[in-house]
C-alpha cells in the first residue's frame, strides 16, 4: 500500500445495477479488514477523480464513505445527518451516472454523526464542498442518486463529448457562474473530466 498503487479487485459499479438502489447495511465490525477496505476506496476516488467515494459504488452493501476534497480525507462509517442549514444548488455529477451533470439543491451546512474506522464516535459541522460531498455519499447510502436532488426546473443531462477542452470549459462556466452568485466555486472534479469513468460528485 506504500507504493500509492491501488489493490486490484475494487471495480466502479454504475447505474442501474441494484446495489445504488438499495439502502446499505450498517457497519458492525470495526477491525483490520475495514481499514484496510478504507485505503483501497481513498486510492480508488483519487485514481478516478472522484472527492468522494461510497461503498456501494464498489458493489459493496456497506454503509461506508470515504471523502478526499482538498486536504481533507477521512471515512464515514454509519454516517447519519443530524442537522441541515440553508440551501445552496451547484453542479454536480457522479461517477456511477458517467459523462453527466445538474444543477442539485443541497444544504449549505450540515452536522453529520458516524463512526471512524477504528470505530470511534464522532460528529463535525461541515459547510459549503465539503457539506455537499457529505450530503451526496450519504444519500448513496440510502439508495439515493444526485438526480433525485435536483433544484426545480433542472434537469440532469450529458456533458458535451468534445474532449478535455470542452470538460475544461464546462468547469470554468460553473465556477464563474457560482462566484457571480456569491457562493464559493465548485470542485473541478464535480464536472466529469474526459479520461475519468465519470463526473465525480463522488
Amino acid at each position: 500500500m506504500s507504493s500509492g498503487a491501488r489493490p486490484p479487485g475494487l471495480r466502479l459499479v454504475r447505474d442501474p445495477a441494484p446495489v445504488l438502489h438499495t439502502r446499505a447495511e450498517p457497519i458492525r465490525v470495526f477491525d483490520a479488514g475495514l481499514r484496510r477496505l478504507v485505503r483501497e476506496m481513498y486510492l480508488c476516488c483519487v485514481e478516478w477523480h472522484g472527492v468522494g467515494l461510497a461503498a456501494t459504488q464498489v458493489g459493496l452493501n456497506r454503509r461506508l464513505a470515504v471523502v478526499v476534497h482538498e486536504g481533507h480525507q477521512f471515512a464515514l462509517c454509519n454516517p447519519e445527518i443530524v442537522q441541515a442549514t440553508g440551501e445552496v444548488d451547484a453542479l454536480e455529477g457522479c461517477l456511477s451516472l458517467p459523462r453527466q451533470a445538474g444543477l442539485v439543491r443541497r444544504a449549505e451546512t450540515v452536522t453529520v454523526r458516524y463512526r471512524n474506522p477504528q470505530g470511534r464516535g464522532v460528529e463535525r459541522t461541515l459547510s459549503g464542498w465539503l457539506a455537499r460531498i457529505v450530503q451526496h455519499e450519504t444519500d448513496h447510502l440510502h439508495g439515493v442518486l444526485c438526480p433525485e436532488r435536483l433544484a426545480p426546473g433542472a434537469v440532469f443531462g450529458a456533458v458535451p463529448p468534445e474532449g478535455e477542452a470542452a470538460d475544461r470549459d464546462a468547469a470554468g462556466d460553473a465556477r464563474a457562474s457560482e462566484e457571480a452568485a456569491g457562493r464559493p466555486a465548485q470542485p473541478e472534479a464535480l464536472v466529469p473530466a474526459a479520461g475519468a469513468p465519470g463526473a465525480a460528485g463522488d
